[in-house]
């Protein structure tokens, strides 16, 4: 599954990217903003590693998560083609928005 994380800037894309792949960005990725940073996180399933121990398979494949961490949107980054590119190859784009508890004033649904 390829994911798209999406949002406005300076929500918490690249964060959630990070977390969710445990990826270590060099300094240099952040030099072009319109720039994707693909990234993979693999799927642990305890229920799988127990049906493993008991049948013995050939092969054992778990689950991975393709997230593909793309630039801010806006109205100049929705003309880019290659930000479209971008969209146009995820199976689902998710949106990152990060949730304030500091009072009502800076939360964000």
């Amino acid at each position: 599954m390829k994911t798209g994380i999406i949002g406005l800037p300076q929500v918490g894309k690249t964060s959630l990217f990070r977390i969710l792949t445990k990826a270590h960005l060099s300094e240099g990725a952040y030099a072009n903003p319109r720039e994707a940073h693909i990234g993979v996180a693999k799927v642990p399933d305890d229920r799988l590693d127990r049906l493993a121990a008991l049948y013995n398979p050939k092969k054992l494949t778990h689950t991975s998560v393709e997230y593909v961490d793309v630039g801010a949107i806006g109205q100049e980054a929705l003309k880019d083609t290659a930000y479209s590119a971008h969209l146009r190859n995820v199976d689902g784009p998710r949106g990152a928005g990060v949730r304030r508890s500091c009072g009502s004033a800076y939360r964000r649904d």
